[in-house]
């Protein structure tokens, strides 16, 4: 589509992965959504450079994970060095929880192309290259938006939601006189992408000296990027001259100007904005939260603001949920990204000690932590990075669970199964991109069946049986063989109730014996949904 509409439900400004992934999500849901990117074409460059097996997980609900994995190197960990230029720390590949590797590097200009090819499935999500949001404001209905087009014209569009994904930067949070709060980082790094690298080794590699810190990143394609911090006497006019950058990498690999992709200096910050939301206008990804990359959080982040929007927006567009419902969206979300820029922040103080006595703390540490595995794996593997769980939200009785072990409120395992009469697969492949019941107990199929069809304006929601039994399903309950999986441990204790999941993978709730009736009432408040 060349031409804009004069109207649709949904803007995004920004033709970033998050923009991108968020209008996939909301054509798969039929929502019309365009997106306004004012560049003439999608980024050529490399920006983000890893996902986590959360962000993967979101990719995986568009769909487009097979087309995206194929291009891209599984990371096997991290290794962490010294003064010395030994390792003094290693994190290896940890457990596939969510149905992907930890750390999964790729380029970032695939992965734009691959999610803009995606809006073609969808006639009603489409992109606008060249086109400029200049302004917006609100009317009784949605929201008028201002758009100058790629040949200088200016068009109004109406639209009942905008979403500003339009980076750190964002007009559309400017515009609304929004701030940003938190700090700046002092120094500068300068970013290197390459290719044609003699380091093929699949391991995020920090080297955390005081004088000259760095990181090597696995990049495809035979590539690396390389991070270091800029230096108060470095003449910055000159730093990326080719000739800096090959002395600057001379102690790593001899580099030709052909094997440099691209060069740019960046200035780290840890900043969050004051609100995201203003009333028909929320913000998501970087125009919303600013994360140094030492934890490789940024784009992440924005993932999952855009799968927890996705979903809301949907029950809200089809008039099944109430606009409150969108309250929920920074209300769940704005916790767990402060956690994820602390962990970034923390991570920085180790790839960047500031003095003798930094480094010696670290080093005393490490080597005291020696003594003691368990404490030493629970640091030096990042055990400590936030559990992905809402501790806030559209969730049924959240601080009110039976046992401890409960799921809701978590993103829930994605655990392999066999489904019977077919092949091994995915759990997400079979829950659908909708709200969707789980139960391991034949006796709560009926019960499972009834609320599945009450909750939603008797839309019937996929239900999926986990174990053996001999009871015959209907053809709308997907019967699972559970594999020999530590994971799925924590599936089975629920085992005895009814789990809803959410469409971004969280458990909203889980019940067995209480009225039906008052578990529907409960749900739909929670959840802002209008009566049947």
């Amino acid at each position: 589509m060349t031409i804009l509409p004069q109207e649709t439900d949904v803007i995004i400004s920004g033709g970033g992965p998050v923009g991108l992934t968020l209008a996939n999500l909301l054509g798969q849901a039929n929502v019309r959504v365009m997106v306004l990117e004012k560049n003439n074409s999608p980024f050529d460059i490399p920006r983000a450079i890893t996902l986590d097996d959360e962000g993967c997980r979101t990719i995986q609900a568009t769909a487009l994970d097979k087309q995206f994995l194929s291009s891209t190197v599984q990371g096997k960990g991290a290794r962490y060095y010294g003064e010395d230029d030994r390792p003094f720390a290693a994190v290896g590949p940890g457990p596939e929880e969510f149905g992907f590797p930890k750390r999964t590097h790729f380029f970032q200009p695939k992965l734009d192309e691959i999610l803009v090819d995606g809006l073609n499935r969808y006639q009603q999500a489409n992109i606008f290259f060249g086109c400029k949001l200049m302004g917006f404001s609100e009317t009784e209905t949605g929201l008028k938006v201002e758009v100058l087009t790629h040949n200088e014209k200016r068009r109004d569009v109406f639209c009942k939601f905008l979403i500003g994904a339009d980076g750190a930067r964002s007009d559309v949070r400017q515009k609304l006189s929004i701030k940003m709060i938190g700090e700046t980082y002092p120094e500068d790094w300068i970013i290197v992408d390459t290719k044609n690298d003699p380091d093929q080794e699949p391991v995020s590699k920090f080297y955390c000296r005081r004088d000259r810190p760095y990181v090597s990143i696995p990049a495809p394609d035979e590539g690396r990027r390389y991070e270091y911090r800029v230096q108060q006497e470095d003449d910055h006019q000159k730093l990326l001259d080719f000739d800096n950058i090959r002395k600057r990498l001379s102690s790593i690999r001899s580099i030709h100007p052909e094997d440099i992709i691209r060069s740019t200096i960046y200035t780290f910050e840890a900043k969050i904005a004051e609100k995201w939301r203003s009333g028909r206008t929320l913000l998501a990804g970087d125009a919303a939260h600013l994360t140094p990359p030492f934890a490789g959080q940024g784009l992440n982040n924005g993932l999952r603001d855009a799968h927890n929007l996705a979903w809301k927006l949907s029950l809200v567009l089809r008039d099944e949920a109430s606009e409150e419902l969108l309250d929920s969206y920074e209300l769940e979300r704005r916790e767990p990204t402060r956690a994820m820029i602390d962990l970034a922040i923390a991570m920085g103080d180790i790839v960047m000690p500031q003095t003798e006595e930094d480094i010696e703390f670290r080093n005393t540490l490490v080597r005291w932590l020696d003594r003691f595995p368990v404490a030493r794996d629970y640091i030096v593997s990042m055990k400590f990075k936030p559990h992905p769980h809402y501790k806030n939200g559209a969730f049924l009785d959240l601080n009110n669970q039976k046992f401890s072990g409960s799921l809701v409120g978590q993103m829930l395992p994605q655990v392999c199964f066999e489904k019977v009469n077919s092949r091994i697969s995915r759990l997400d492949d079979f829950l659908g991109n909708d709200f969707a019941i789980i139960i391991q107990d034949e006796r709560l199929i009926e019960k499972a069946i009834d609320v599945g069809k009450n909750l939603f304006n008797k839309k019937q929601l996929t239900i999926i049986f986990i174990g053996k039994t001999n009871v015959k399903m209907l053809d709308f309950v997907t019967h699972l063989l559970p594999s020999e999986d530590i994971l799925f441990k924590r599936i089975w204790v629920h085992r005895d109730q009814i789990i809803l999941v959410r469409p971004d993978r969280y458990v909203a709730a889980s019940f067995s014996n209480e009225n039906q009736s008052d578990i529907l009432d409960k749900l739909r408040e929670v959840l802002n949904l209008k009566e049947n």
